[in-house]
């Protein structure tokens, strides 16, 4: 029994590195936040912010997408003026929530509308899940080589796909709060959509960040992380309710 414990942990020391993830940043709460953040009054603060640098190959387009975090839900928001511009001109913000559900606050025929949208995907089933393992065992290979940015440690894989014999480079970082009302907003029936695509939900765990890829259409690398905080309020946008 002893020997067999013995050759357990000598397996699991020669293949733990290649499953381990970047190790999960710990983020300190803005002191703020309990005196800002109240849902029930329609006020969401957000005290950090990820800024991302894009270079879109399929359009030549370039530039930078800033998005909104509360470190201690995984709500994000999503700001017409950094986020998605033209891709959604007729709303002011967007927040985003790990459980699905999304806030669309804009302008309507001269008033200020208010959409809520539940996005099913981003509470995958079982089976989902299992799959979304099963690929990125299979197509992410990691080299070995981890980074810090930002206070967020980042290992880099090699990135294939099952359609051609292509390569990327990617860099993934374990965060304390789920990704996927970023991943998520891909999915969104409203006119809203991002400069560059973020559509990794079929690979990536929820708390799974992509801090660089360098692919055939897209380079994209997390600039900043860090305080930059923003309050999005909800109250005075009219709910406007749409026909299913």
């Amino acid at each position: 029994m002893k020997r067999n414990f013995f050759y357990l942990v000598l397996l699991l020391g020669l293949i733990a590195p290649q499953l381990l993830l970047a190790q999960t940043a710990k983020i300190p709460v803005d002191k703020q936040r309990a005196l800002q953040w109240k849902p029930e009054r329609g006020q969401y603060y957000f005290s950090h912010a990820f800024v991302f640098d894009y270079q879109n190959k399929a359009d030549k387009t370039s530039g930078t997408i800033k998005v909104y975090v509360d470190p201690v839900t995984g709500a994000m928001c999503f700001k017409k003026e950094t986020s998605f511009g033209q891709g959604g001109k007729g709303f002011d913000f967007v927040i985003g929530f790990p459980d699905g559900r999304y806030i669309f606050c804009g302008e309507e025929s001269g008033k200020k509308v208010r959409i809520n949208e539940v996005v099913k995907e981003l509470k995958p089933d079982a089976e989902t899940k299992s799959q979304q393992k099963e690929d990125f065992a299979t197509y992410c290979i990691p080299t070995g080589n981890k980074r810090v940015d930002f206070g967020l440690e980042s290992l880099e894989y090699d990135l294939s796909y099952a359609t051609s014999d292509r390569k990327d480079k990617i860099w993934l970082s374990q965060t304390p709060f789920s990704i996927y009302p970023l991943y998520g907003i891909e999915f969104v029936e409203s006119a809203v959509s991002l400069p560059v695509t973020f559509d990794y939900m079929y690979l990536l765990g929820p708390n799974q960040l992509i801090t660089e890829i360098d692919s055939k259409d897209l380079v994209l690398k997390l600039s900043s992380f860090g305080k930059d905080p923003f309050l999005a309020v909800t109250k005075g946008y009219m709910e406007l309710k749409l026909n299913n």
